[in-house]
């Protein structure tokens, strides 16, 4: 299975597909909870962390295999030199094909340790684009492409402008009970991590890992 998630390997870097529903790292309570970092080490011991996704989210996901690697990854996402792409399957329909989300951003801001809008948070950048809809099921293909890297960013964003991420449970501000049923209909978080561009930290040459989409608003 592990060899499956791997979308491309050598000696700085290891790219991985993390698949809906497993950790990035360990638990803080429980450290025996299935995660991609724990079970990636069995193979590769050097194996370090350089930024996570959401349990929920899927897609590609980048791990460093030495402390040089690790280094350099790190300050380009402290310097917002990484480019990551999402796909998102929201509910409601937006009235615009392009939009720019610039809010700020507190994490664990509430009594449900969401992110939350709030004038005390930090500055935060998403830019969205529709690229199709559903009228009958009143779902939006999204595509989002965030400037900033805080926690649950995409799904704060979305939420607040009023088109929360199906299936997502903890942002449901202002659905109906037809939006709930969908959300309770499907077996995930229809957030994924289509690509990430970055410069490779030992050839300083750019790289872009894509991956396929797993979800469909066909299917739903």
């Amino acid at each position: 299975m592990l060899t499956d998630l791997i979308l491309y390997i050598d000696n700085s870097i290891i790219p991985i597909n993390k698949p809906s529903g497993l950790r990035t790292i360990p638990d803080g309570y429980d450290k025996n909870k299935e995660n991609l970092q724990t079970f990636l080490k069995f193979e590769f011991p050097e194996l370090m962390t350089v930024h996570r996704l959401d349990k929920k989210t899927s897609g590609v996901i980048l791990f460093a295999r030495n402390k040089e690697a690790h280094r350099n990854l790190n300050h380009q996402f402290e310097n917002r030199l990484i480019r990551k792409k999402y796909w998102v399957i929201s509910h409601n329909i937006p009235d615009w094909e392009t939009y720019t989300a610039r809010f700020p951003l507190l994490i664990n801001g509430d009594r449900k340790h969401r992110t939350i809008i709030s004038q005390s948070g930090k500055a935060s950048e998403t830019h969205f684009i529709r690229h199709h809809f559903d009228q009958q099921k009143c779902l939006s293909v999204l595509e989002a492409i965030p400037h900033t890297g805080y926690t649950h960013q995409i799904r704060a964003h979305l939420s607040f402008l009023g088109f929360p991420i199906l299936g997502d449970l903890l942002y449901t501000k202002d659905l109906s009970s037809f939006q709930h049923k969908l959300n309770d209909s499907v077996n995930r978080m229809m957030l994924h991590a289509t690509a990430i561009e970055f410069l490779h930290p030992e050839t300083d040459q750019k790289i872009l890992i894509n991956t396929d989409v797993p979800f469909s608003i066909d299917n739903i």
